[in-house]
């Protein structure tokens, strides 16, 4: 009886291991199935989101024009149009009507009066600021006579207005060719001779040479 037991005894212990083993071994399977389970799932939908970021970038890429950068409104203040030089304001001087026009514009009347240019300093080119510049273009002018374009001294006289004042001009005869008393006039004419004048010095009578004492 002993013997029967010790054999049964010994039979239902290596069952119960094997069935412990057993047990063990279906737990570990069914855990490592839901352990790969869950690896196979997580690295699928690694794939799958990495597949969708590829094919977004490359639809942006490939769909996409590179966009413009909106110009900004052109806010910069219009240069305003550069001032008129005083030449581009300045009126046009009247023409010269029933006159001839010297160098520097004066219209002297009448038209019959020429301006000689080979005798005479041009008046455009005096400084009008310097008394004694324009003294002496005055009595060049009006002292240069030209028989031979010349009918009396009184054209000589007109030629001279260009350095005189508007009020000093419009004294002058308007006849210039009816003037009498040419006595130094008429020397020139047979001849159709001209005068020359030089200027040697420029008197300064009435001028004190010195500052008045205190």
């Amino acid at each position: 009886m002993n013997a029967l037991n010790k054999v049964a005894r010994g039979e239902r212990m290596t069952m119960i291991v094997i069935a412990l083993v057993a047990a063990v071994a279906l737990v570990l399977g069914v855990g490592g199935f839901f352990m790969a389970r869950t690896f196979l799932t997580s690295v699928d939908s690694g794939t799958t989101a990495s597949k969708a970021s590829s094919d977004s970038n490359g639809g942006m890429s490939g769909d996409s024009s590179p966009s413009e950068t909106p110009q900004a409104p052109d806010t910069a203040p219009q240069s305003e149009a550069a001032a008129p030089t005083p030449e581009a304001t300045a009126s046009p001087m009247p023409p010269c009507e029933d006159g001839t026009s010297a160098p520097d514009g004066t219209c002297l009347h009448p038209a019959s009066v020429q301006w000689l240019d080979d005798l005479l300093p041009d008046p455009s080119t005096v400084d009008r600021k310097d008394a004694d510049a324009v003294c002496a273009a005055y009595v060049i002018t009006n002292q240069t006579w030209d028989a031979s374009r010349d009918l009396t001294d009184a054209f000589a006289s007109i030629r001279a207005s260009v350095y005189e004042t508007p009020e000093l001009q419009r004294k002058h005869t308007p006849n210039p060719e009816l003037v009498k008393g040419q006595g130094e006039f008429l020397p020139l004419v047979p001849n159709h001779s001209h005068t020359t004048v030089t200027i040697e010095n420029i008197g300064v009578e009435g001028r004190e040479s010195t500052p008045p004492r205190r």
